[in-house]
């Protein structure tokens, strides 16, 4: 009996380990699938150098939908924004509006049709080139809980020695050196209450160090997608002043729900399905009473009854 009981305990063991073993196999696969996956876009060979001034982009025709789903996000859109152009995109949830930002980003690639700037495809474009020219901030925002308040801001461009004078007028124009000042350590505070003398901020303070970021970064080419959606309407109605002000001489395309943000800017594209259906100034496309006008007007009436 106590060799059966012996035999059953290796059998027991055996397979135990066996399991282990196929699960650390299972892993490994993952890690090195993953450390050879390669870019979904091919790399461009044009070198471009920082924009002194904004830079003219042109979307001509093109044509979009995502690996695996055969809608359609855009078919045959063009779209041309002019140096130092201010820009808004209004529009419903499924719009195409984060789309546009993605391919502007080069995260995918249109599947027909062309994106130049300054005359050049941004397929032949170096992404690093690129991306120097370029700052976006994304509703799904990168956030440092493990850095201070000051290291999340320099973030921004930390390819340069760190100015602590930008640093502090970045949290100015992004309404966020008020609360920073309250801190104990103010710029030296780690944003995360896991480490000692740690704090952790509220969304909404977490979203103006990030747009201080954004600020900070100063790109020739700037693109806020929804980038107040945890702020209150007061603080958002500054900050986007101080955009306006701040990225007068830039190229900036800003993409909201709220109209309040939005009306201020040179051009206002509203966006249907992937199509524009209007466009023109806050003034025009009221007087139009469209899609716009009934989008506002419902907004407004919001809240008014709040």
């Amino acid at each position: 009996m106590s060799s059966i009981d012996s035999f059953y305990d290796g059998i027991e063991y055996l397979f135990g380990e066996i399991v282990v073993f196929r699960d650390f196999v299972m892993k490994s696969r993952e890690v090195y699938n993953f450390f050879n996956l390669e870019p979904c876009i091919e790399d461009g060979n044009t070198f471009l150098p920082r924009f002194e001034e904004p830079p003219l982009i042109e979307i001509k025709n093109i044509s979009f939908n995502y690996p695996n789903d055969k809608r359609k996000i855009f078919d045959n859109f063009s779209l041309r924004i002019e140096k130092g152009e201010k820009i808004a995109i209004v529009g419903a949830n499924g719009a195409g509006k984060t789309t546009l930002v993605k391919l502007l980003s080069r995260i995918y690639d249109p599947s027909d049709g062309e994106i130049f700037v300054n005359g050049i495809s941004l397929k032949d474009i170096k992404i690093d080139d690129w991306y120097k020219n370029l700052g976006v901030l994304f509703q799904d925002y990168n956030f440092y809980g493990e850095l201070t308040v000051e290291e999340n801001i320099y973030m921004g461009k930390s390819v340069k020695k760190i100015d602590k004078e930008k640093i502090i007028e970045a949290a100015k124009n992004a309404d966020a050196h008020e609360f920073i000042m309250k801190y104990k350590h103010k710029y030296n505070t780690i944003m995360s209450e896991r480490f000692r003398e740690g704090i952790r901020p509220s969304n909404g303070q977490k979203q103006k160090i990030a747009i201080a970021r954004f600020f900070y970064r100063n790109a020739p080419v700037a693109i806020f997608d929804e980038p107040t959606s945890a702020i209150d309407a007061e603080s958002e109605y500054r900050i986007f002043n101080r955009i306006y002000e701040f990225f007068a001489n830039k190229t900036v395309l800003i993409i909201s729900h709220r109209f309040s943000t939005v009306r201020n800017a040179d051009r206002i594209i509203v966006l249907d399905e992937g199509k524009i259906v209007e466009e023109g100034t806050h003034g025009e496309l009221m007087a139009n009473k469209k899609k716009y006008y009934d989008a506002f007007t419902k907004q407004a009436e919001g809240y008014t009854k709040e």
